[in-house]
């Protein structure tokens, strides 16, 4: 496949294709060979229709579109290929040979189909009711026998296997109308939602498990309404056994919470994709047009931030820029988040205890996003590390994490953060064969530079007192253009993001969402890099620390 092919039938896509027929059917070699039908029928008619010109306009609707007629036609030709007519069976019905005919077909498809729609529907039990099920039903033990062996009352007991047979019958009963309505309710098929994810603070603790497939789909489902581990089972087409595990570690860190008792929705703000694309237009005019005064004021600091940079001498100032520009965006947000929060309408407190801050956009496959308007900004996101190491404490801030550069946020590491600190406090500080090898590497990435006879950081060090003189430095100068834009800023999240807030949420609204709404980073960034012209751009990416800092503890 060609690299645009590579970037829409993907890994995810493929697993998705997989679980999708794998509801569809309940059986693991059926699953995979229906989708690897789906997958190779879908890559040969991209294929030909791009060739001829006219490729699908929206491609996901598209392909989960050919998918469906694609397990019709299987369902068709398993049912052709289930008995013939007029062939004699193994079994004997009085002694001679059974034909069927088109009753009895219909009949054995029917109890197939039932079958497997009942065992499906006994896996989405919650992990107490199932339980309850198997002990009573598979192993035979009564009730009194379960409530010792469990520790509960046995009326508990009674209620449990109440409860299990009702959500069963009932599952049995929506999914006879599914199926005869198939056309009709396509959103109930197991088809993922594409999650957006923004997050800071202690979030990348968290990150690689928020990335994986069902906890992000158990996200989509739990934004809007609280839902029990069944109903979550029923719309990502994954039995409650699979998960559970995921929803105690959700509900542990505060990812979500119980509106009662087994039921879950998300604690945190999500967006539908198109109203966070709207709002990003709206929000990106309104500080694109305050960005060149931005800069300009900017520019005419850097003087006076210098006195602030311990090792200030060693940089030009279009160097010291990349790290300027982030610390006066940030000093701009909090002036106008302080602003907001002085005629905030909504009454919430300053925090809600968590040590991480999310937010969430969800797409879903047959959902066509469009762009209403032009979006001048960059992609930016970053990191900061915490080390510590014989000298002193210190943060590594990689406060530009992003292409063109290379993944710099595992080049100082527990490893080499030592050597680091003492070659800062010492130059020429004399080196093991082991310690000219770490230093080598941070040579090539640009993390240090050797002149004079000894070993430089490349990087901006600066103390936390001299940070918060840089951010005032940065406030009081910026003020009057922060407060110009409150407005405006304020206007268009609420119009766009605001109507998709639960009321439960407003504290994370107000100091979370705002606080996106009022970053500038992006904007600034982008003026820096198309009409600026003072920014100094690297030779080369990948061995330039251009907007990293360190933070003295």
């Amino acid at each position: 496949m060609n690299t645009h092919e590579n970037e829409l039938f993907t890994a995810e896509l493929m697993e998705s294709t997989y679980l999708w027929c794998y509801r569809k059917l309940g059986n693991t070699h059926d699953a995979e060979d229906l989708s690897q039908e789906i997958l190779l029928e879908a890559i040969l008619s991209y294929r030909k229709k791009t060739q001829s010109g006219a490729p699908p306009v929206a491609f996901y609707p598209w392909y989960w579109g050919l998918a469906q007629n694609r397990l019709l036609l299987f369902f068709r030709s398993r049912q052709k290929q289930a008995v013939l007519l007029g062939e004699t069976v193994g079994n004997l019905r009085n002694g001679e040979p059974y034909y069927f005919d088109f009753a009895d077909i219909d009949e054995a498809i029917i109890a197939e189909e039932e079958r497997r729609a009942l065992t499906y529907q006994l896996s989405l039990l919650s992990h107490i009711q199932r339980e309850c099920v198997v002990m009573y039903y598979l192993q035979n033990r009564s009730v009194k026998e379960i409530a010792q062996i469990l520790s509960i009352p046995e009326g508990t007991v009674k209620t449990r296997l109440f409860d299990a047979r009702k959500n069963v019958r009932k599952g049995m009963e929506n999914n006879m109308e599914n199926t005869n309505n198939e056309s009709k309710n396509k959103r109930l098929s197991y088809a993922p939602a594409m999650l957006d994810k923004c997050g800071c603070y202690n979030i990348p603790d968290h990150w690689g498990f928020l990335s994986d497939r069902i906890v992000e789909q158990i996200i989509a489902v739990c934004a809007c309404k609280g839902k029990t581990p069944r109903e979550i089972a029923e719309a990502i087409g994954v039995a409650p056994v699979y998960f559970e595990d995921k929803l105690d570690y959700l509900l542990k860190h505060r990812f979500i919470k119980e509106t009662a008792p087994n039921t879950y929705i998300d604690d945190f703000c999500v967006f539908p994709q198109q109203a966070w694309l709207d709002y990003c237009v709206d929000q990106n005019r309104v500080l694109i047009e305050k960005m060149p005064r931005v800069a300009e004021i900017v520019k005419s600091l850097i003087p006076e931030a210098r006195k602030y940079i311990f090792n200030e001498k060693d940089f030009t100032d279009g160097y010291l820029l990349w790290f300027l520009y982030v610390r006066a965006a940030w000093a701009m947000d909090e002036t106008m988040l302080a602003n907001y929060k002085a005629t905030c309408p909504h009454d919430v407190p300053e925090s809600n205890g968590k040590d991480w801050r999310l937010v969430v956009r969800v797409q879903y496959p047959d959902e066509e996003m469009i762009m209403k308007g032009a979006y001048r900004g960059v992609s930016w996101s970053n990191l900061h590390n915490h080390f510590k190491t014989s000298r002193r404490n210190f943060t590594i801030a990689n406060l530009y994490e992003a292409e063109p550069f290379n993944d710099r946020d595992h080049i100082i590491t527990e490893a080499n953060a030592d050597l680091f600190m003492r070659i800062y406090g010492d130059p020429h500080l004399s080196l093991t064969d082991h310690e000219k090898e770490q230093a080598a590497l941070l040579i090539s990435k640009g993390f240090l530079v050797s002149r004079d006879g000894g070993l430089y950081l490349n990087i901006p060090v600066l103390n936390d007192p001299a940070v918060d003189k840089l951010d005032t430095l940065f406030a009081d100068a910026l003020r009057e253009i922060s407060c110009e834009m409150v407005a405006d800023l304020v206007k268009t999240a609420d119009e766009n993001l605001l109507p998709h807030v639960r009321p439960d949420l407003m504290e994370e609204y107000v100091n979370y969402v705002m606080l996106l709404t009022f970053d500038c980073v992006s904007e600034l960034f982008w003026y820096a890099f198309n009409e600026g012209h003072d920014l100094e751009i690297p030779k080369d990416y990948s061995s330039s620390a251009a907007g990293i800092a360190i933070y003295l503890k």
